[in-house]
């Protein structure tokens, strides 16, 4: 009985899935079918805001240089980072060597400009420490010493490996900087005796505060030329990156920037003259056919659904499908400016603050928002959003499409929106008549 009840059910699913005919999906109910519809033409508006500032000193990466993009304008990024000991009660022997040279290196993880742009840096010493129990954001500022201690002019190489003194192998890609020898002996100092400054980190980063590294130029003094420049990725985790104090021709010793210790990026753009620029001071001359979004605490696009509610005026729906498309901007891409990997879309609550969808959590690979080189979008799958929308009591207040990897990439896109004459950002929705 069992069986002939489980295959009766088998069947008369068949039976529903199966026979359909214009739209309407057999058998009835209550004899009223249940009608499949589509529509693209719900209204969608978009505005380009000033992204928040972003927490950095959790970052995996971090970013040092500055770019002149030819659509968003100068933008850099900077580092301020504390310097920690290899193990504990560290002598150096500093009142009988004699130091060589002080170097600080830096492990190379990515590029993202013009990778034949010199790059000038400095380093400072900070004059403020940095605690691990602040939070440090991308508009975050520490006080420096105004006497750099080391300054380098390079073209960055992320292709070939590097030879080191006193190493008889090969390192991977990294930027050396030779740092003063008056800062390297004052560091040594550390060790001496009776100061006890080198028994412990915490002890240390009292005694040494750590680093700025900054370009020499700044977004609001550059004399860089649209698509020149360059904003470098650092893996300041890595061993590669170190303070290495050469002493006695032949001894060193690795000061390391690692996880035992705080570091941040400051992130800066110059949007004036830029279209960019327009869009956030709502000006008269914006391009309204073209929205923007970028990493690095740049802009982001607020997007709103206003009539969405008028999907159920003829009665209540089920929202089988809706996908929101985004498309790229023909020729935005610019020289080196790929647009980004990735972008996320992001409810507004009634406060303002931001708040993952609920189709994200039914995984990456439903949700989506990976750019398609295919056909220059990107597409979202938002039917439980939209659903909400239509029967929750939370309000609409919109959404944000927003960059990923924000804090430790330097990507952005330029957006269709909903004016644009030739491919316009579109949403569809796929629903049934209940």
């Amino acid at each position: 009985m069992r069986k002939a009840l489980w295959f009766s059910a088998i069947f008369f699913l068949i039976g529903f899935v199966s026979c359909k005919k214009d739209g309407e999906l057999k058998p009835g109910f209550d004899d009223g079918g249940l009608s499949i519809h589509f529509v693209d033409t719900f209204s969608v508006t978009t505005k380009v805001v000033q992204e928040d500032s972003l927490r950095t000193d959790l970052s995996v990466y971090n970013l040092l240089g500055l770019y002149h993009d030819p659509i968003f304008g100068p933008m850099s990024s900077s580092i301020y980072a504390q310097v920690t000991l290899t193990g504990v009660n560290v002598d150096l022997n500093s009142n009988t060597s004699t130091l060589d040279s002080i170097v600080l290196t830096l492990d190379y993880e990515a590029l993202y400009g013009d990778t034949a742009s010199p790059m000038s840096i400095n380093v400072y010493e900070l004059s403020s420490a940095l605690s691990e129990d602040n939070e440090y954001y991308s508009n975050s500022r520490t006080a420096y010493n105004a006497t750099p201690i080391g300054n380098l002019t390079f073209t960055p190489n992320l292709k070939d490996s590097v030879s080191i003194a006193f190493d008889t192998l090969k390192k991977a890609p990294h930027v050396r900087i030779k740092l003063d020898n008056t800062f390297g002996q004052a560091l040594m100092a550390g060790d001496a005796s009776g100061s006890n400054d080198m028994k412990d980190n915490a002890t240390f980063t009292q005694f040494f505060n750590g680093l700025y590294i900054t370009t020499t130029d700044s977004v609001d003094n550059t004399s860089l030329m649209p698509n020149q420049g360059s904003v470098l990725s650092f893996d300041m985790n890595s061993a590669l990156s170190t303070i290495t104090v050469y002493y006695n021709d032949s001894l060193k010793y690795d000061f390391t920037i690692n996880t035992d210790g705080v570091k941040y990026c400051r992130f800066d753009h110059n949007y004036t003259g830029t279209d960019v620029e327009a869009h956030l001071m709502d000006l008269p001359t914006k391009d309204t056919t073209i929205t923007y979004v970028s990493t690095m605490a740049g802009v982001k696009t607020k997007l709103e659904i206003p009539n969405i509610k008028g999907i159920a005026n003829d009665g209540p729906v089920v929202i089988n499908k809706a996908e929101l498309i985004i498309s790229v901007e023909s020729g935005s891409e610019g020289q080196f400016d790929n647009p980004l990997e990735s972008i996320s879309l992001v409810g507004i609550d009634e406060n303002g603050d931001d708040f993952f969808l609920p189709d994200f959590y039914e995984g990456l690979d439903h949700y989506g928002g990976s750019y398609s080189v295919t056909s220059k979008t990107y597409t979202f799958n938002i039917a439980r959003h939209i659903n909400d929308l239509v029967y929750g009591t939370d309000g609409n207040y919109g959404m944000y499409i927003v960059a990923n990897g924000a804090s430790i990439s330097s990507r952005r896109s330029v957006l269709t929106s909903e004016n644009n004459p030739t491919i316009n950002i579109k949403l569809n929705i796929t629903y049934s008549k209940i």
